[in-house]
Order: structure tokens, then C-alpha cells, then sequence
């Protein structure tokens, strides 16, 4: 679960019925990049999701640096993405929907609240 991305992080625990604020944390490898081993970047939406129509409205992408100074391995990639989900958390987005298609029937998500300060995860049911 650690490891799984895209990570969206909302203010409620069910914005599947409602237009909710959200955070979409992914990374991503950069074409091109010159190290293939630091060639990965942390990038950031930020957005509001109607569930309903499946559509994504007001979208900011409020990270995604393209510099080689901002260049990560996927360790330490992942590392910062998690850092994100605290880092928003703190701020009141504490609600982290994960996509898991290993299940085998659907929901292919997992809902989780993040506790702080620790920052743990715990399953929504």
C-alpha cells in the first residue's frame, strides 16, 4: 500500500457522493532523463472530483518539477510522495484513496484515514 500510486487524498471519508475537494500524488519517470536510475520526479494535482461524472474540475498541478536538480531514484521517490500525504493531512485532507487492481472483484481501491502525528494508515470500511 505504501508503494501504490496514485495516492488521492480528500477532506471527507466518502466523497464518492458529493464534488470533493482533492490531491492526486503520483510519480513518474521523465522521458529522456540522462541517470536512468535518478530519473523520477513527485508530481502533484490538486482539484475538485465529481464522482458521479467522473470529471475533475478546477485542476492545478501544484507540483511537478522537471529540473535534474529535482531528478529522484523511485525510493526516494515514493519516500517524498508519502511525505506529501502527510504533509496534507496536517492540513485536513486525512482521507487517502489508493487504487489496488490485485483485488479481484471491484472496489479496486483502498480507503484508509491517515492517523497523525504518527502517520499510519488505518483501513476504512
Amino acid at each position: 500500500m505504501e508503494n501504490s500510486f496514485p495516492k488521492k487524498v480528500f477532506r471527507m471519508p466518502n466523497p464518492q457522493f458529493q464534488v470533493s475537494e482533492m490531491y492526486e500524488i503520483s510519480i513518474m519517470p521523465v522521458p529522456g532523463a540522462s541517470d536512468p536510475h535518478e530519473c523520477w520526479v513527485v508530481r502533484e494535482m490538486h482539484g475538485y472530483l465529481d464522482e458521479v461524472t467522473k470529471t475533475f474540475h478546477n485542476v492545478v498541478e501544484t507540483l511537478h518539477p522537471d529540473d535534474r536538480l529535482h531528478f529522484l531514484t523511485c525510493e526516494e521517490a515514493i519516500n517524498q510522495a508519502n511525505q506529501r500525504v502527510l504533509f496534507h493531512a496536517r492540513n485536513g485532507f486525512r482521507f487517502l484513496f489508493v487504487m489496488n487492481y490485485a483485488e479481484p472483484t471491484p472496489p479496486w481501491y483502498g480507503r484508509f484515514e491517515v492517523i497523525l502525528p504518527a502517520g499510519e494508515y488505518r483501513a476504512l470500511p
